[in-house]
């Protein structure tokens, strides 16, 4: 519901009740009102009470902001405060892609968001235990079998990783994972190509060496693969990003840990800063839990969502990727619309999102807070947020709480969307897949955007994504 018409119906409601109430109390009294009385409980009686709400309401979100961190320290203990790291130039998101059960790009997985077209299914193929089919959201056309041909026969070229001790087994969602992921990756090696120090470059030329920058591919796989397989996958995945002509000694792989995206992002930009390196990046994440292994882990350890485990999860998968650049490599990439990402917020909850009661909520609009006064946004700027949160009730409540109370403005239905919500479980892919989003409205309508990322148990963080134009505008307006 929009905020005009929310604020059009409470105004109409309390003059119909003050007006009601009013007539009810005279027709019982057989009392006749005076001119005073007709004043008083017509006009100033609901004009006072509006009044006072409005103040209330002020007053609350002046209080709650300050005491959102001790709140939560009362609760349980927070381990980590929002960080509190020096400011740092903000980082272009020189490319983006993703491939969701909602669409193969930014642009149709915003769509089918907004028009609520995208949501989980019954699975056509996975069952629990006892026959019946879960809830899932997979990626339409998927080949799996395709996937391992590819692999396998890239396998054969490097005998030192099919040692029998070494040979990673991928399953079939692991398979998806792979093809979604270098789907993504190819599409933003196609957009890191477009480096003007690429073309002529030659490993023997010092200056061209000097001018063009090691290109990072940071992969966020899934933390439930074991060595073997996130080792062959992330090599294989580099296989597939030299095919793009970016050249191998330009061209560095990393396995990333766990703490999220944004931790890693802004880990990236601190390096670069501290080292005076050019930054160029490409973080990427993929994950798929359609498969009978997912299903049979979730279902013995009580977290698949079905009808006895309503708060549990629905397996999802998808790819996202960025690629992150500092403000002299996106002139090089000739980025046509420069959207920036700015400086993250993170913290740590003291207590487990999916502990009873569920905590403190508050941190991620302190986090919120802190994320638009980095980018110099004000709420009123923010026309879209984006969030990780899954359907579960603990993550939706604290994702719509959090979100009325950082921007008191914002339509709830239709600006504020989430990813796992509709695509399912995919762990670092939704959040990159906000990012990904969240680009995509900053590109197409010239705003700002805030990410909020509450998917995970215990880590919290906000961001906001837009354009250099209208952050230096919200900061004059502030």
């Amino acid at each position: 519901m929009r905020p005009w018409l929310r604020r059009s119906l409470l105004i109409l409601a309390v003059f119909a009740l003050c007006w009601g109430g009013a007539i009810w109390y005279w027709r019982t009294s057989t009392r006749m009102p005076s001119t005073a009385d007709l004043a008083g409980t017509m006009l100033a009686l609901p004009l006072v009470l509006l009044i006072s709400w409005w103040l209330g309401k002020k007053l609350l979100l002046r209080l709650a902001t300050p005491a959102a961190a001790p709140a939560d320290a009362a609760d349980g203990g927070v381990h980590a405060a929002a960080n509190e790291a020096a400011p740092r130039a903000p980082l272009h998101l020189a490319g983006a892609a993703l491939r969701m059960p909602g669409g193969d790009s930014a642009s149709e997985l915003a769509a089918a968001l907004l028009d609520k077209q995208q949501r989980p299914e019954l699975d056509p193929e996975l069952t629990d235990a006892q026959g019946y089919p879960v809830m899932s959201a997979r990626v339409a056309d998927l080949d799996e079998h395709g996937q391992k041909e590819l692999l396998d026969d890239w396998l054969r070229t490097r005998p030192a990783d099919t040692a029998q001790d070494g040979a990673p087994h991928f399953e079939a969602e692991h398979l998806r994972a792979l093809a979604l992921g270098a789907g993504v990756l190819n599409e933003l090696m196609q957009e890191a190509a477009m480096h003007t120090a690429l073309d002529g470059y030659k490993p023997a030329q010092t200056g061209a060496r000097a001018a063009l920058p090691t290109l990072q591919l940071h992969l966020l796989l899934p933390s439930d693969w074991d060595k073997p397989q996130r080792d062959t996958g992330a090599a294989w995945l580099h296989a597939q990003a030299e095919q793009q002509g970016w050249p191998s000694d330009k061209l560095s792989t990393h396995l990333a840990g766990d703490s999220g995206p944004l931790a890693l992002i802004e880990q990236l930009a601190a390096q670069a800063a501290l080292q005076e390196l050019p930054c160029l990046a490409i973080v990427l994440a993929c994950a798929s839990h359609i498969g009978e292994l997912t299903v049979h882990d979730w279902t013995a350890r009580e977290l698949l969502f079905n009808i006895s485990q309503p708060g549990g999860q629905i397996p999802g998968e998808g790819a996202a990727g960025l690629l992150l650049a500092d403000a002299a490599q996106a002139a090089a990439l000739q980025v046509d619309t420069p959207v920036l990402l700015h400086q993250a917020s993170m913290a740590v909850r003291g207590r487990s999102a999916d502990s009873r009661g569920h905590g403190d909520a508050s941190l991620l609009a302190e986090l919120g807070g802190k994320a638009m006064a980095a980018a110099s946004v004000a709420p009123a700027t923010i026309t879209r947020l984006y969030a990780d949160a899954d359907q579960r009730s603990s993550r939706m409540i604290e994702l719509m709480n959090n979100a009325g109370t950082l921007l008191p403005d914002i339509d709830l239905s239709n600006d504020v969307q989430s990813v796992a919500a509709a695509c399912g479980q995919s762990g670092h892919v939704a959040t990159l897949a906000a990012l990904v989003l969240a680009r995509h409205e900053a590109a197409k309508n010239a705003s700002q955007v805030l990410c909020l990322s509450n998917l995970d148990a215990f880590h919290r963080a906000a961001v906001v994504v837009g354009p250099e134009a209208l952050a230096l505008e919200s900061l004059a307006a502030t």
